[in-house]
């Protein structure tokens, strides 16, 4: 039988060991350095450092680094704030990398940027059309051609416009004969003409006076402008020929053959001076009444069509100015909002805007009167619309602003290495500049440009330690 002998377990002792008082010395020095320390910035405030950048532990030459200093402050500086941030010597402030601007007081411009076009101005573009169908029996402009107001087109041949002036001479003649007839009755003074005979002769002539008055309106409805009196005092045969060639030009007349040439004749005028664009007609087609036989616009003054992006729809208002820049010109428009649409397109989420612009004259021929301008429809260009203008605003460029959370800030020199922070209401933007808004800014001041986050950080370190108890 073997028998196993158990290994009896060690005695601890009662006394710690000396090991065991060495570290628990070490530990209480450690906690004594602490308070120390805690109780030392205390005193002090707790005076941060931060190394300036480019610069490590030491220098090239093994010199410890110098360092920026920031303290609290009351200053008799207008601009002065709670916190003045100091560089030691000028080597630690050139290299911080830190560079500063002037602020300047000068005009300022919040400007949206946007693409548009030209087009003709869409209350002076008309298709012209015949009041009646016939015939294309003279085309008299061309696309491509200037027109003045009243220049005729083309002229139509028409049935219903001979008819209507047959009518016209007709009603006209029926007219003076009843008058004559009533004028003899009621001359007779002897009584032997019965009342009713005189009743009947007088509404004989308002029957033809009505009649007379509806063939002169058919005639103007077809586009003629005439009277009836003016006829009144002319022969037949001065009335024929008054009326064979009514409406068209006496340049076109005294060419015609009077003998051959049909009554018929309708001019279509131009309503307006403008350019014919296009010619839906040719001699010898049928032109159907209320169906376009040409098109003008006027072209003395052009649309600018603008589309804004919806983010600065709410801004725009009539009357802002507009500059536009067409693709190929070389030069900028100018000209002011006249109308803002009432609603945002479904393709391209922007809000159309239009202006008006002048097309000056670059060309044209004192013989013919044709001319050419400088702006072509459906041009392609950018433009530009001012939202706000200041024209006496302090500004820095965009890089001088700092954020701290929510509030924009500046750091302005005060001395030589001194810089000081001043909070700022941001104002209007305009490409790198942006105006700034403080009480405590005046021009010549200088602010930080570069480098503006290093303040920063002093600041806030800074202020985290003068929140410590």
């Amino acid at each position: 039988m073997t028998v196993s002998r158990v290994p009896s377990t060690p005695k601890r002792s009662r006394f710690p060991s000396v090991v065991s008082i060495l570290k628990s010395a070490r530990y209480l020095g450690i906690l004594a350095a602490l308070l120390a320390v805690g109780w030392l910035g205390h005193q002090t405030h707790w005076t941060f450092q931060i190394h300036a950048m480019g610069s490590s532990h030491s220098d090239s030459e093994g010199h410890a680094p110098e360092s920026v200093t920031a303290e609290k402050v009351v200053s008799e500086n207008p601009i002065a704030t709670d916190w003045k941030i100091t560089f030691p010597s000028e080597k630690s402030f050139a290299l911080s990398g830190i560079t500063t601007t002037m602020v300047e007081q000068k005009p300022i411009s919040e400007r949206v940027r946007t693409t548009g076009v030209i087009t003709y101005d869409e209350r002076r573009v008309a298709n012209l059309s015949a009041r009646t169908t016939g015939t294309v029996w003279q085309v008299c402009r061309h696309v491509g051609e200037t027109v003045r107001k009243g220049d005729v087109l083309v002229v139509i041949d028409a049935v219903d416009v001979g008819q209507s002036k047959s009518e016209f001479l007709s009603a006209l003649v029926a007219r003076e004969s009843k008058a004559e007839i009533l004028a003899n009755l009621e001359s007779v003074t002897n009584g032997t003409i019965p009342p009713r005979q005189v009743r009947e002769a007088k509404v004989a002539l308002r029957e033809a006076r009505i009649h007379l008055l509806n063939a002169e309106q058919t005639l103007v409805n077809l586009g003629f402008s005439l009277r009836a009196a003016d006829y009144e005092i002319l022969s037949d045969t001065e009335r024929a020929d008054r009326i064979q060639f009514l409406g068209l030009p006496e340049a076109m007349v005294k060419d015609l053959d009077r003998a051959a040439t049909t009554s018929n004749l309708l001019p279509i005028r131009a309503t307006f001076d403008g350019v014919v664009l296009k010619q839906d007609v040719v001699l010898g087609e049928t032109a159907v009444a209320g169906n376009p036989v040409m098109e003008i616009a006027d072209t003395h003054q052009m649309w600018l069509k603008l589309d804004v992006p919806k983010e600065d729809a709410s801004r725009l208002a009539l009357g802002q100015s507009v500059s536009f820049n067409p693709d190929g010109l070389g030069q900028d428009l100018h000209g002011s909002i006249t109308w803002i649409s009432t609603e945002m397109n479904e393709q391209t989420r922007t809000l159309q805007i239009r202006a008006e612009v002048e097309n000056p004259v670059v060309s044209a021929d004192p013989i013919s009167g044709q001319e050419v301008r400088q702006l072509r429809a459906n041009t392609f260009g950018t433009g530009t619309v001012t939202l706000r203008n200041s024209s006496t605003a302090l500004v820095v460029p965009v890089s001088a602003i700092v954020h701290d959370d929510s509030q924009p800030l500046v750091f302005v020199r005060t001395a030589d290495r001194t810089f000081e922070r001043i909070n700022v209401v941001l104002g209007i933007h305009d490409g790198d500049l942006v105006e700034i808004q403080s009480d405590k800014l005046q021009p010549g001041l200088e602010v930080v440009t570069n480098g503006g986050h290093v303040l920063k950080s002093e600041w806030v370190l800074n202020h985290v330690a003068s929140a410590s108890p």
